[in-house]
């Protein structure tokens, strides 16, 4: 998870970065609101792990505050973790710093999408799949 949150960084630049001539506006929109994007693009991946958790966990008898209990305390972790690592000095919010091929997926438009819509897209997963079970 904490690698999600460093990576997203790099992706949202990007998307500003290939937004920039197209749609100045939602370029400047993702770059002055980066820490709200980071925010929502982790607890949309938190919200869906506390969502199997509680399927797994409660079944059929899971309650929505404990669900959003799970999400919020999965978020509060990976930050934590994201953050006792900076201060134990590694500025892991760099790609570069992990490996250089990061820096070439992370450049391209099309994985940084695909990277930050991945939540989204399992929860749409996890959604249609559970419909189908429950046929």
């Amino acid at each position: 998870m904490v690698s999600y949150q460093i990576f997203t960084q790099s992706a949202l630049s990007t998307l500003a970065s290939s937004f920039g001539g197209s749609i100045p506006a939602l370029a400047l929109w993702i770059n002055s609101e980066a820490n709200v994007t980071v925010f929502i693009c982790s607890f949309a991946w938190m919200f869906v792990l506390s969502a199997l958790i509680s399927i797994i966990m409660f079944g059929k008898e899971r309650r929505l505050t404990i669900q959003f209990s799970v999400s919020l305390a999965l978020t509060l972790t990976g930050s934590a973790l994201l953050g006792l690592l900076h201060l134990a000095g590694s500025d892991l919010s760099n790609p570069n710093v992990l490996s250089q091929p990061f820096t070439f997926l992370f450049g391209n438009v099309f994985f940084a999408f695909f990277y930050l819509a991945l939540p989204f897209i399992f929860m749409v997963a996890v959604d249609f799949g559970l419909m189908k079970i429950r046929k």
